[in-house]
């Protein structure tokens, strides 16, 4: 691999049409990303940068290694999609197990919580409804009765 030069990063080489020097392909390009190893200074650096190649030339930068290809998450849509679960890897069941409860026990507190709200705007809606109900206002002798009665009791 080697640095992209100006011509290229204008003409949209490496990133719109296959990195590869000798290949123009445009459709179809596969993002990797790849280890890059230059000398900067006489000192040994190494970067990690994205490399988009059409299926041909991703074959050949794969030859003896897998390298790490990125593709884009997708958004979680409303829609739960089925998922395979493969018998070899008991984590992943697990893990697949764990994220089904946190989002079961999310939907249940989201629910609450609605029906809470619910109940406070109607306990709201019904406060405004009637007049302001008046407390009586205790005499001292009343609130000493009432607390020496507490007492005894």
């Amino acid at each position: 691999m080697r640095w992209r030069v100006e011509a290229e990063v204008v003409t949209g080489n490496g990133q719109f049409v296959c990195a590869n020097k000798k290949c123009e392909e445009r459709k179809k390009l596969r993002t990797w990303e790849v280890n890059f190893g230059y000398s900067e200074h006489g000192e040994k650096k190494n970067a990690l940068v994205k490399c988009r190649l059409c299926f041909e030339c991703s074959y050949k930068l794969n030859y003896h290694h897998k390298k790490k290809e990125l593709t884009k998450r997708k958004k979680k849509s409303k829609k739960k999609k089925k998922r395979s679960r493969s018998s070899s890897s008991s984590d992943s069941e697990s893990d697949y197990r764990s994220r089904k409860r946190k989002r079961a026990e999310e939907k249940l507190e989201k629910e609450t919580s609605e029906k809470v709200e619910a109940e406070l705007e109607k306990e709201a809606s019904n406060l405004w409804s009637k007049p302001a109900e008046k407390e009586e206002e205790k005499t001292r002798e009343d609130v000493f009765d009432e607390f020496l009665g507490d007492l005894f009791l």
